[in-house]
């Protein structure tokens, strides 16, 4: 009977990470009343601060894809000088460029007409980047709904855990009880009474661990919900019974939001491939100038147009060195989309595993938990009849009492790798596909 070690849940109560990264923003309030996974979800969702920066990185996103587009359209700015010029020689003539004062006031008006394509490649870069930093927060969504799933059940796991043992305490001390009042009437030793009251201590030290154990994971949910640590969780997620086959999970990976953004990154890349060739091709702009003020007899002309033409001869290989490096980056974000891809895949591939796994316990679980119980009350009538003696109604109990912390365990713990599975798999209700701040 191993009953002095530490309780160990099937996760970790929280990364570690995600307690470090952030400050607590404001005190825990009380919640009306038992929170759902739902519940504690949507309160961590208002809680966080790394959902809250994503939302802030989409914004940036946003402007740059406005600059981007501003690339296409007309620029016009204004400029005046007033120019004082040393007295000039008399032998020479004067014209506008040589008075001593000169005043210039005028308007500049730039419309480009060709770039080598590069603003067209420069507006899809942006709004690929933008459609990956949406997915970023999408998936941000989706990595503390994993952590709320490890909390929730985590919280409930210990709950249920000391709950059990209490149960098994008090059974116990009534069978303390009943020992007691044999051994005044000669039926009974007083070991027997020893060794319950020894079971009795024992399991009473692995409460206090477990309380422990509690206390850290209620201070990982308030964290995590902003909520009071005390506030009470309700498990209203239904019990899978079956599992669809691995191909309906798998088919789910493209729609991760993961997935899906370094899919986008590569399509930025492709684009900043397209920008860096577009450099060796000649632009085109048209300079308009409206003047308010010349100097000299130019004072009366008021405006004039320019088209300008810049070809690109020889830049000492800056161009062509920036085209490759923006293909090396093209192949680098290739890889890192094959890479979010596989390690999707190996996840939800654990996942599945895990339920099956879980079912299969579960079912075990579920058979031995009763024949267990249907032992314990069958040595307990024995016992009655003098059948038995005490050690073996001890260790029947003991069993039927592992065999039962064991099973609710195995619920909880099924029900967190289902929900994680369905996260995974982008198949989860609650987490909208393409939802955006």
């Amino acid at each position: 009977m191993r009953l002095l070690q530490p309780y160990r849940p099937w996760r970790s109560v929280v990364p570690v990470g995600l307690l470090l990264g952030a400050a607590l923003a404001a005190g825990p309030v009380a919640a009306a009343g038992p929170l759902t996974l739902d519940d504690y979800y949507t309160a961590a969702l208002k809680r966080s601060e790394v959902i809250a920066t994503q939302s802030e990185l989409i914004r940036q996103a946003e402007e740059r894809t406005r600059q981007a587009n501003a690339a296409l359209l007309p620029t016009v700015s204004g400029f005046a000088s007033y120019t004082w010029l040393d007295e000039l020689p008399p032998s020479v003539s004067a014209t506008p460029s040589t008075l001593d004062r000169q005043t210039l006031a005028k308007l500049t008006a730039t419309q480009p007409l060709f770039r080598g394509f590069r603003e067209f490649a420069a507006i899809r870069q942006s709004e690929a980047l933008l459609g990956a930093q949406s997915d970023d927060y999408r998936h941000a969504r989706l990595l503390l709904f994993k952590d709320v799933v490890v909390n929730f059940y985590t919280v409930l796991a210990i709950e249920s855990d000391i709950k059990n043992l209490e149960e098994e305490i008090r059974l116990n001390e009534e069978r303390l009880k009943d020992i007691q009042a044999r051994i005044r009437i000669g039926r009974s030793r007083v070991s027997e009474s020893l060794n319950v009251e020894t079971t009795v201590s024992t399991l009473r030290a692995v409460v206090e661990q477990l309380r422990g154990q509690l206390l850290v994971a209620r201070e990982a949910f308030a964290f995590l919900s902003g909520l009071d640590a005390a506030t009470p969780l309700t498990d209203s997620e239904p019990m899978p019974d079956r599992l669809a086959p691995l191909d309906d999970y798998l088919a789910g990976i493209a729609a991760r939001p993961d997935v899906q953004a370094a899919t986008k990154r590569l399509d930025a890349a492709r684009e900043n491939v397209s920008i860096a060739r577009g450099e060796h091709l000649p632009s085109l702009d048209l300079n308009g100038n409206y003047y308010l003020e010349r100097p000299g007899y130019l004072d009366d002309i008021t405006w004039d147009v320019e088209l300008a033409l810049t070809v690109p001869i020889y830049a000492g290989g800056s161009i062509q060195s920036r085209v490759r490096e923006a293909t090396s980056q093209h192949t680098q974000a290739e890889l890192a989309r094959s890479q979010v891809t596989r390690l999707a895949e190996q996840e939800v591939r654990a996942l599945h595993q895990s339920v099956q796994y879980d079912l299969v316990q579960l079912a075990a679980l579920e058979r031995s938990t009763e024949a267990a119980r249907k032992s314990y009350e069958a040595q307990s009538r024995e016992y009655r009849l003098g059948l038995v003696i005490n050690l073996d109604v001890l260790q029947a109990l003991t069993s039927y009492q592992q065999n039962r912390r064991a099973l609710d365990r195995a619920r909880l713990a099924l029900k967190a790798d289902y929900q994680r599975l369905l996260a995974a798999a982008a198949r989860r209700d609650g987490l909208p596909a393409g939802a955006s701040p």
